[in-house]
């Protein structure tokens, strides 16, 4: 029998790929005036349909005849606005990301308890690696290191992509030449593309 064997374990990562989060909506402007309606797309693929409102996402999901209903509430944050926040279905604690279960979307502790994240499951020498290229994806950049370290992003402030730069330059400066010509962990990684 066969032992230290690392099974493949489901990450919050590996998750986040389809997951449906309440800032993005935002962003897209979603919630401005009533009812917003999102078709198919490569972003959601198992939701056949989004209808959302300021307070309520209807789902319609491929292969499920009833929709799934999910609560959306407001918090005020500091400078006036407000923040969304979705409700879980099952459990309804509050969330910023529900991820896709079984049946619909729900808060992570539904879909899978003691879910980890992808960097929790690596070893205390591939952490910076993988620090490195989520840190080069972060600032629009190629994730392999061996590519040149990105510009600075437009809107970014200078101090920010100063500090940003100089953590990037330590974490690869501290890894053997091995690891900073390994490949990048795409899958794990395609969390943290926008």
């Amino acid at each position: 029998m066969t032992r230290n064997v690392s099974r493949k374990r489901t990450t919050i990562e590996y998750l986040a790929c389809d997951c449906l989060d309440v800032r993005n909506l935002q962003r897209r402007g979603a919630f401005d005036d009533g009812w917003a309606t999102f078709g198919p797309s490569l972003r959601w693929p198992k939701i056949a349909s989004m209808s959302v409102a300021r307070y309520l996402i209807l789902l319609k999901l491929h292969g499920r005849t009833m929709p799934q209903l999910i609560r959306v509430s407001w918090t005020k944050v500091h400078f006036g606005g407000e923040r969304p926040w979705v409700h879980c279905s099952h459990c309804e604690k509050r969330s910023a990301t529900l991820y896709r279960g079984l049946s619909g979307y729900y808060c992570r502790h539904c879909v899978a308890d003691r879910l980890a994240y992808a960097s929790q499951r690596l070893s205390a020498q591939a952490r910076p690696h993988f620090q490195a290229c989520k840190l080069r994806l972060r600032l629009g950049g190629d994730a392999h290191l061996t590519a040149t370290f990105p510009e600075r992003p437009f809107g970014m402030h200078r101090r920010t992509y100063g500090r940003l730069r100089r953590r990037g330059i330590e974490l690869e400066a501290g890894l053997s030449k091995r690891l900073r010509t390994m490949e990048p962990d795409y899958a794990r990684l395609c969390a943290y593309l926008d």
